[in-house]
């Protein structure tokens, strides 16, 4: 029987947020990635063995599909997959649909691993193995907490522990504090029951120190509820002398006086001395420390016109504009507002809804939110509010609320979606449970019904186990070695084989190859500045060529082509080669084509202009970025003094009053330290008619 070794593959991927790997590009994704990906393979290949050469194996698998096939949460899950296929068809980068980003492990192959995870759970796990999974997930907990703490301790005001990023410990505590009460409920052994407390301690704590609103918040209102439901359902439970009712009652008014208290004081410097509520408290005010709330808004904004079909179509509102095609949508809907506040480039609203809106439609978000409405449905259907306390109840509420509260700020990661994907598959199991005591006496599927099962479930397991084959081995385990292959040979730059190995992880098109070569023409481009020599050019020169050729393959990648379209308007500058400005002002016009209200393009566009002498053109270039009440911003300010000062040396020697005036002008309406002699040089013409002597010196 292979049937342990499937589950042994299930059950390590209980240690996903432990895994990093320091030798690809994104370690504290990619090295999960991979992980995730090797163990489903496996225990897909396993199981699949397993249902065709065991017949007792077999029965069971098809008992649970006839169980399951028209559960309401599997059905839901099932057609939110359906949808998402459907926009990876008809999205604007089919290629980034399907195959994701490295840096987000996600795209339609990404999440048929997380559906496959959910699927062979519920095909393989019994009661027992459930539990085991709650278990094993404490001593990740456990080991995630220790290197939080220490890094807090260290110095780290905001420590991400070995997710890398605190908001992603913060959605996998979550689940840590979940997986503890349903342990502390569900084990009778007292090591784990006293375990299980010390997690649920030190995973509030741990999150407190992460910092993140929206997952503290969570909490909050998950606890709550839970309060609630114990109020509800806790009359005849008892405790020694502590009735539940009243203890929940007790502790219910403690926090409403508690949040009273915080809501009215929250400016008050206290509060920014209690890690986690120091950041809460700032919600809202326009302090600089709460740049991520401006940020978030103006996302929304572009997210909501990029579905408005008015805007982008019907079919953009129905099925969006692609997994993994965000960037995309908010480049050319975006808010000119924003780049006062944040100038990047953005592949996530930060919200999964929005995020599930902008990808997959207005039928992608309807799906998505029919998972959880399926998910909390049955939590309070009356069957179940009718059968008294339940600890899974409390705990599926708890993990429902808060994490649901949590996808409101941020967005799903391999740390967090395994936790996810197996609580919704535990859930249909906890629900599969209820309502097969509540069928008991009925009659028993029939031979002619199983044997259907059979062939859908051997069809399906069929295809969804040559799906992520072939998933993993055109592209996840290529994309892995190209990476490791990359960072091996980069450690010596220098060595006299550099040049000739370095194309060996160019050879296939992967989604790695994005980042190989942008990091490569990062690289070359240090070595050129640092040596200047005939060998460092001739790696510069390969790098542009090898990006290029991305830019051919991938034209919808407009942040490569930003980088690239960067570096040949420096090095065009630096080398005057004209060929090099063109071919950055050409990348430039194709960005600002798609996204015409970019002004971190239209500014690079400008330099782009000056440096090929275009003096008019930059300057109407550089005009046309300050839309409405768009003024420079501090970090912009020595770019736009070195555009503004060169056009006015320039129309000062062309005689060119109304431009030299216009650019004159606008340098003293952006606080320019010499604009006394401004002045001066404006007063004197306007007076005399005549041009001053300046020297510009």
């Amino acid at each position: 029987m292979l049937k342990t070794p499937t589950k042994l593959c299930l059950y390590l991927l209980a240690f996903v947020p432990l895994i990093v790997d320091q030798k690809v590009f994104f370690p504290y994704t990619s090295g999960k990635s991979i992980f995730i990906q090797t163990l489903l393979l496996l225990a897909g290949i396993l199981l699949l063995i397993n249902f065709f050469y065991s017949k007792s194996f077999r029965e069971e698998i098809i008992e649970k599909v006839i169980r399951y096939i028209k559960n309401p949460l599997v059905l839901s899950i099932t057609a939110f997959i359906f949808i998402f296929i459907i926009s990876t068809i008809f999205a604007v980068d089919k290629y980034s649909a399907f195959w994701g980003d490295l840096s987000r492990a996600e795209g339609l192959s990404g999440l048929m691993f997380f559906f496959s995870f959910f699927v062979f759970s519920l095909l393989v796990f019994e009661k027992r193995d459930w539990l085991w999974f709650f278990k094993l997930s404490l001593f990740t907990s456990l080991i995630l907490l220790g290197k939080e703490f220490i890094e807090f301790f260290s110095g780290i005001s905001r420590p991400g522990s070995f997710t890398g990023n605190p908001t992603f410990l913060a959605g996998y505590l979550l689940f840590s504090i979940t997986s503890a009460l349903v342990v502390l409920g569900e084990v009778k052994n007292i090591f784990y029951k006293y375990f299980s407390v010390f997690i649920i301690i030190f995973s509030i704590l741990g999150l407190f120190l992460t910092q993140t609103r929206g997952t503290i918040l969570g909490f909050g209102l998950g606890f709550l509820v839970i309060l609630i439901y114990c109020v509800i359902k806790g009359r005849e439970i008892n405790f020694k002398k502590l009735n539940l009712r009243k203890a929940s009652i007790g502790l219910l008014l403690v926090g409403i006086i508690f949040s009273g208290v915080f809501l009215f004081t929250r400016q008050n410097s206290i509060w920014q001395k209690v890690p986690g509520l120091a950041r809460v408290a700032v919600i809202g005010t326009g302090e600089s420390e709460d740049i991520s709330t401006p940020v978030r808004f103006y996302l929304y904004k572009s997210s909501l016109r990029a579905v408005n079909p008015i805007q982008n179509g019907w079919k953009k509102f129905l099925i969006g504009w692609g997994p993994d095609n965000f960037i995309i949508a908010e480049s050319q809907n975006y808010d000119p507002g924003l780049y006062n506040v944040e100038a990047d480039w953005h592949d996530r609203a930060h919200n999964k809804f929005l995020d599930t809106l902008v990808m997959n439609g207005i039928l992608g978000l309807l799906a998505y939110l029919a998972i959880w409405f399926m998910f909390f449905r049955f939590l309070f259907k009356k069957s179940t509010r009718t059968e008294g306390f339940r600890v899974t109840n409390l705990v599926l509420l708890f993990f429902g609320i808060s994490y649901l509260l949590h996808l409101f700020f941020v967005f799903d990661t391999p740390s967090t979606s395994i936790p996810f994907f197996f609580i919704l598959a535990f859930a249909v199991v906890f629900q599969g449970e209820a309502l097969s005591d509540s069928k008991k006496g009925l009659a028993l599927p029939s031979s002619e019904l199983k044997e259907k099962a059979a062939i859908l479930s051997g069809t399906f397991l069929v295809i969804l186990v040559l799906f992520i084959c072939f998933v993993y081995f055109k592209n996840t385990l290529s994309s892995y070695v190209q990476m490791r292959n990359y960072t091996a040979l980069t450690q010596n730059p220098y060595s006299n084989t550099f040049e000739s190995k370095i194309d060996s992880v160019f050879k296939s098109n992967t989604p790695a190859q994005m980042n190989i070569r942008k990091y490569f023409l990062a690289l070359t481009n240090d070595l050129y500045n640092k040596n200047k020599d005939e060998i460092s050019l001739n790696l510069l020169k390969k790098a542009i060529v090898k990006a290029d050729e991305y830019v051919a393959i991938r034209p919808t990648d407009f942040k490569f082509q930003t980088s690239l379209a960067d570096l040949y308007t420096k090095k065009g500058n630096t080398l005057k080669n004209l060929e090099y400005l063109k071919r950055g002002e050409e990348l430039l016009k194709n960005i600002l084509a798609f996204a015409p209200n970019r002004v971190d393009m239209i500014h690079l566009l400008s330099h782009n202009l000056l440096y090929q002498e275009r003096f008019l053109e930059a300057l109407n270039m550089y005009e046309s970025s300050f839309f409405g009440d768009l003024d420079v911003i501090p970090q912009d300010r020595l770019q736009f003094e070195e555009i503004y000062t060169n056009l006015f040396k320039y129309f000062y020697e062309q005689n060119d009053k109304e431009n030299f005036i216009k650019v004159a002008n606008r340098l003293k309406e952006n606080n320019y330290s010499d604009s006394a002699s401004l002045d001066k040089i404006l007063d004197y013409l306007d007076k005399t008619g005549r041009w001053p002597v300046v020297n510009f010196n």
